[in-house]
């Protein structure tokens, strides 16, 4: 019904599955995806939080089987993958991860993260599809076709366009919605920060560090 409605108004409708990190609610439906045996409880306010999907091969057929649904769901030509605020302690701490990371040749968890978004890319794009990234996904290498949102600040956006990837610039301190937009005592609770109208619409969106050749891969803002 909603991608129905949005169709009617030429937008597209683009899901957003967060991965590896921000998976607590996961976890705590189906604890064996965590790389610790331990009872995981779904968070009750916002936040980073430490427990992550551990690269398991079960792990891959969950997401896998979530990619599918939504795949049959959503008729657009992305799909989000998150990759954003993805804490590595519980990668470190875990057996698995750091023979998986010798067996790989990755030098570090960020190595690791990437081989995570590769490998849930490669199956997105059998399907038909491209992923979209958070601009985390910069670190330990970039995923072949990935599109980037770079939202702490621009380079992010400036480094993915520099390597001709495709990119949204959402810079926190512009585009975040999230933060206050007047006085806080008379606004509903916002995540901090204040952020103008005046100042959202101030927004150049493609950087002035960017040579002429690479603009065009910045798509817009959001």
């Amino acid at each position: 019904e909603v991608v129905s409605y949005a169709e009617d108004r030429n937008i597209t409708v683009i899901p957003e599955i967060e991965m590896p990190g921000h998976a607590l609610a996961a976890l705590a439906a189906y604890p064996e995806l965590g790389c610790e045996v331990k009872k995981y409880e779904t968070a009750t306010k916002w936040g980073v939080f430490e427990d992550v999907f551990c690269p398991y091969d079960t792990t891959f057929r969950f997401l896998e089987g979530v990619i599918d649904e939504v795949v049959s769901l959503f008729p657009g030509k992305y799909i989000h993958i998150g990759g954003d605020e993805c804490p590595k302690d519980s990668w470190k701490r875990s057996a698995f991860c750091q023979q998986l990371m010798k067996d790989n040749n990755l030098k570090d968890e960020h190595e690791l993260q990437s081989y995570f978004i590769k490998k849930m890319e490669k199956y997105i794009n059998g399907k038909g599809k491209q992923i979209i990234g958070w601009d985390e996904i910069l670190e330990g290498g970039l995923a072949p076709n990935a599109r980037v949102m770079s939202w702490r600040g621009e380079d992010g956006g400036i480094a993915a366009s520099n390597l001709s990837h495709e990119v949204v610039m959402t810079p926190g301190g512009y585009c975040y919605f999230a933060h206050y937009q007047g006085n806080p005592d008379s606004e509903p609770i916002a995540f901090g920060g204040y952020t103008s109208t005046e100042k959202v619409y101030s927004y150049h969106v493609i950087p002035e560090k960017l040579t002429e050749d690479k603009k065009k891969f910045v798509l817009g803002s959001q």
